[in-house]
């Protein structure tokens, strides 16, 4: 859960250094990207060798939609305050 939570964040921040069109905000962007995955480098390497030594797409796509569904909730419960 926290690796799809993290992957969203990595595509929201790409998405917004692209956006934003400031030559600082972008090199700042890549710069914390880089950070993010100097930082996480060996826990992705770890993650990556175990599904690729026993590829789970039953469990992953199971934590995909677990993970929409309460992010789902969560908004609808935000928005009926």
């Amino acid at each position: 859960m926290d690796q799809i939570i993290a992957l969203v964040f990595i595509v929201l921040l790409v998405y917004f250094v692209v956006k934003v069109g400031s030559f600082l905000w972008r090199i700042a962007g890549v710069l914390f990207l880089l950070f993010l995955l100097y930082t996480y480098k060996d826990q992705m390497i770890s993650s990556i060798q175990s599904f690729w030594a026993s590829p789970n797409l039953g469990g992953l796509w199971q934590q995909a939609t677990d993970f929409v569904g309460s992010l789902w909730q969560k908004v609808v419960g935000f928005i009926s305050i």
